[in-house]
């Protein structure tokens, strides 16, 4: 690694040579912003100015900077600056969630260890996985569920569409989204899907170009495998893949990928069994078209050496060399291009689209379209402002960017497409869907003439239940009179050629990703956080699915397991929500009292025995407190435990003992261990040795519930020295417990309470598990894809574990199901003559048809066999006084005593 004072150099050097060209030409600093309506606009553009020459933002592309180093850059940068959101922030998040799960100690990525046979193994125990509801957003409006970069349609069949997700996998439908399913399961490392492409030679033959590179079905989508251009799990390519394959051949494909900065055009003339590498560049390329009818013509879109523009480059050797087009397209000019798409069609062999455009913000974004109909040897500017600018920002009534269509994160988020059966209809989306039936000339945001306006287009009834079509779009596919969008927020669909806006039909597809997840301890009471989308809850008794609570990027999600109206969430700011239980609306929201920072997947931590008293990590919203929480009154007020603001880390997990509610442990990056016996009074830290954990970072951890000593921490990355460690006398010794482990990364850990220290691990290839006695960790379930399998929660009543990933919700059945272990759980235990009611609650593992008995000493009632008794102390004397739970189901019984639990204050 380079040192610190010479990377900070290095890119402090590189930032004052910046030349952020667009940095507001109409606003020098931020005291010129004005205060119209353009106000909010103008600022975020500023600031998004100032934020790419901030040694953060420039530091995440520096091969030799560390995370932490990235991360202390990012909070001393916004404790001098407000925090404006913008796309260089967004970045922050996303490289946050990719990196912080696989670094060492030092913050350093951890290169990937191959290992490909790992993932074949087959499981020991468990059932299937079963994905919880794929039915997200037919009955209450949450505006989304998540992302899709690509969709087809089926040439020959256009009821039937293949659609590929950012993290989820390729799905399918047979009737233009009424039903969807998974069909990429038998290459379970596929996750993020660039693009689809149909033979139109052979339409059963589909190739996708993917993260693990491209695969390949035989049978319309129905099943896909492996091609020769794969990479070994976990090891990846970079997200801009692109493919295609000419009409005249099934076998001939064209693929684009990159690695480490240099991208590659690689052919397969044999249906993918091999490949060669025909061209390599060290510039982004944006797209990549092959002629419809002649293989030997390759057109890619590829960043100029010279300029910050992108130029348009076309093959007549399958891509071995390329030449510049200059005529009607302008080449290495002086203007700066943030993405450009390319378009072709069997309609019209010899037709090239180019759509470009630069996100300037209003009045400063500018697009152009380019058509050629000489198959790519000469241009014609089609749209849209004068014919001789490269690019423009015309916003008459027909054209692109007329109306709130504006180009905000446009490397992110632009689609481009012409239609498979009519060379003139065209669609084009970056925030906004619009569609052309003049080859470009001329944009509409629908052809009916009802939708003109963008606030129009907003309000568009899309499905049941919530109005406007999301935001962000990435694949769109035309063939005949149907137009398949898929964006942010799933997939949209328009079966009249865009007389009227596309329709949402998302139902169906598993593509939630959750970087936030919670349910509580019974009734399934739910809280998401979306990337891409929003805070969701669900209760179905009220309201009958999931609803969209607030937020966008949402991430914390917590609820509290005993009184579930309670949850503790990070959409945009930092909530305690007191949810409503007569509808949909009518929550109730106010400051969390701490900041649960940016994509942490930590969950608070509730105590064994009072559900109002928690644990949490307050991170700072820009991970920039360092500091460990605790409050008394449901978060009300909270108190500061512990402080870690010297070093600059945060507490990452945290863990109580149901064994000993005194008992509570904390990991503290990157490898410290602290534990407290008071309920987190005073501290002692028990580390691992680091001959033990080498140089690695720690992150989750467990306590059994037998043994308030006995824990295990969990270690990061993908790789296979070191992958879980324990201690049976609280950190004193530790052991490795590693064994049967694959080298994945390790996203989550739960411990089985009232079992044979039963364990469950989540890494980003399926579930393992281990009780006492097995000698080493085994394969738990079937069927669950590669995946973020960041949260774990048991439902002990019904038996089932639930895992919160990447894509979406799982469940399994437990293992095994044990003998009740009851466990007392209150709101408080001081009572006073103002305040004499308790109320009880059952935490116990027992089945959800199990009896209770309670005793309740110097208590009105004195006993009770309710779940939940809510008990009066007025007439007790004042003293402590002892609650007896006992358990029963089929399984056996089980008693807990708490003496001196609830203390009286009555005289």
């Amino acid at each position: 690694m380079i040192k610190r004072k010479g990377v900070l150099r290095l890119v402090l050097v590189c930032s004052l040579c910046i030349v952020y060209g667009v940095l507001m030409s109409f606003v020098n600093d931020e005291s010129s912003i004005g205060k119209g309506k353009n106000a909010e606009l103008q600022k975020k553009l500023y600031w998004s100015g100032q934020h790419k020459l901030s040694l953060w933002y420039n530091l995440m592309s520096h091969k030799g900077a560390g995370f932490f180093e990235v991360r202390d850059q990012f909070s001393a940068y916004f404790s001098k600056n407000p925090y404006i959101k913008t796309s260089e922030v967004k970045q922050y998040k996303k490289y946050m969630a990719a990196y912080y799960p696989n670094i060492d100690a030092a913050g350093n990525f951890i290169v990937p260890i191959e290992n490909g046979e790992v993932n074949r193994k087959k499981p020991k125990a468990g059932n299937d996985w079963r994905q919880l509801f794929l039915k997200w957003n037919s009955k209450q409006d949450n505006a989304g569920v998540g992302v899709l970069r690509s969709i087809r349609i089926k040439p020959d069949e256009p009821e039937t569409v293949l659609a590929g997700a950012a993290t989820a996998g390729i799905w399918k439908t047979r009737n233009s989204g009424e039903d969807w399913m998974l069909v990429s399961g038998a290459v379970p490392e596929v996750e993020w899907v660039n693009e689809i492409i149909y033979s139109r030679k052979d339409p059963k033959v589909v190739y996708a170009a993917t993260n693990i590179g491209v695969v390949k079905s035989v049978n319309a989508g129905d099943d896909w495998s492996y091609t020769s251009l794969k990479k070994t799990f976990p090891d990846k390519f970079g997200s801009l893949l692109w493919i295609d394959v000419p009409s005249i051949s099934s076998d001939i494909i064209y693929a684009t990928a990159e690695e480490k900065g240099v991208y590659t055009l690689y052919q397969s003339e044999d249906g993918g069994n091999s490949w060669v590498e025909n061209y390599q560049t060290d510039n982004k390329i944006w797209d990549m078209k092959v002629k419809p009818d002649d293989p030997a013509v390759v057109y890619i879109l590829e960043e100029s050496e010279k300029t910050k523009w992108i130029n348009f480059k076309r093959s007549e050797t399958k891509g071995k060399s390329f030449n510049l087009v200059s005529k009607g397209f302008p080449v290495d000019h002086g203007s700066k291009a943030h993405r450009a798409r390319l378009a072709t069609t069997p309609a019209n062999n010899n037709v090239v689209y180019i759509a470009i455009g630069f996100n300037g913000g209003g009045k400063n974004d500018m697009i152009s379209f380019f058509k050629s109909s000489d198959a790519g040897k000469s241009f014609e500017k089609t749209c849209c402002g004068d014919r001789e600018e490269p690019l423009e920002n015309a916003m008459g009534l027909t054209d692109f960017l007329y109306d709130t269509c504006h180009l905000a994160q446009l490397t992110w988020n632009f689609a481009f497409t012409v239609s498979e059966t009519d060379e003139n209809v065209l669609a084009c989306a970056a925030n906004k869907l619009k569609v052309s039936t003049d080859g470009g000339k001329t944009w509409h945001f629908d052809l009916s003439g009802e939708v003109i306006k963008g606030r129009e287009y907003d309000k568009y009834p899309t499905n049941n239940v919530h109005t406007g079509v999301h935001g962000d779009h990435h694949g769109l596919s035309i063939v005949g009179d149907h137009i398949w969008n898929g964006n942010d927020g799933g997939a949209y669909y328009s079966s009249d050629g865009g007389k009227t806006l596309v329709k949402d039909k998302t139902d169906g597809l598993g593509i939630q990703e959750l970087w936030g997840f919670g349910q509580s301890f019974k009734n399934d009471i739910m809280a998401v956080g979306l990337n891409h989308n929003r805070i969701c809850f669900r209760d179905d008794d009220v309201y009958g699915g999931w609803i969209g609570v607030n937020g966008a990027d949402a991430m914390a999600a917590n609820v509290n397991p005993i009184d579930d109206q309670y949850m503790y969430t990070h959409p945009w700011g930092h909530q305690r929500v007191k949810r409503s239980l007569e509808g949909v609306n009518g929550h109730q929201f106010q400051d969390l009292g701490i900041e649960l920072g940016y994509i942490t997947l930590d969950n608070l931590e509730f105590h064994p025995h009072k559900y109002y008293t928690i644990y949490g990590s307050d991170y700072g919203d820009r991970n920039k407190t360092y500091l460990l929480k605790k409050t008394v009154d449901n978060a009300k007020s909270w108190q500061t435990i512990n402080s870690f603001t010297a070093e600059k880390k945060n507490a990452v997990s945290v863990k109580a003992s149901f064994a000993n509610a005194d008992y509570v442990y904390a990991v503290v990056e990157p490898n410290k261990v602290i534990k407290s016996i008071d309920e987190g009074e005073t501290w002692e830290e028990m580390s691992p040795p680091r001959s033990l954990v080498k140089d690695y970072a720690l992150w989750r951890l467990a306590v059994s519930d037998q043994n308030p000593e006995h824990i295990w921490v969990t270690v990061k990355g993908n790789q296979d020295q070191v992958k879980v460690i324990g201690s049976i006398d609280g950190g004193v010794n530790w052991f490795d417990y590693s064994e049967g482990l694959p080298p994945y990364a390790i996203y989550s850990m739960i411990y089985q309470r009232g079992s044979d220290d039963i364990m469950y691990v989540g890494t980003r290839l399926g579930v393992y598990y281990r009780k006492k006695g097995m000698k080493q960790w085994e394969l738990f379930g079937k069927g669950m894809q590669a995946a973020n399998t960041s949260f774990m929660f048991i439902n002990y009543a019904k038996g089932k574990l639930r895992v919160g990933t990447s894509r979406g919700l799982w469940e399994n059945d437990l293992l095994e199901l044990t003998a009740p272990k009851a466990n007392i759980t209150t709101d408080k235990t001081e009572v006073s003559k103002d305040d004499p009611f308790v109320r009880f609650a059952d935490y116990s593992v027992v089945d959800q048809d199990a009896e209770y008995q309670w005793e309740f000493p110097g208590g009105t009632p004195s006993s009770s066999t309710e779940e939940r008794p809510v008990v009066s102390y007025e007439n007790a004397s004042g003293g402590k006084y002892d609650v007896i739970l006992t358990v029963k189901d089929k399984r056996g019984r089980s008693t807990q005593t708490l003496k001196g639990f609830i203390s009286c204050k009555i005289d």
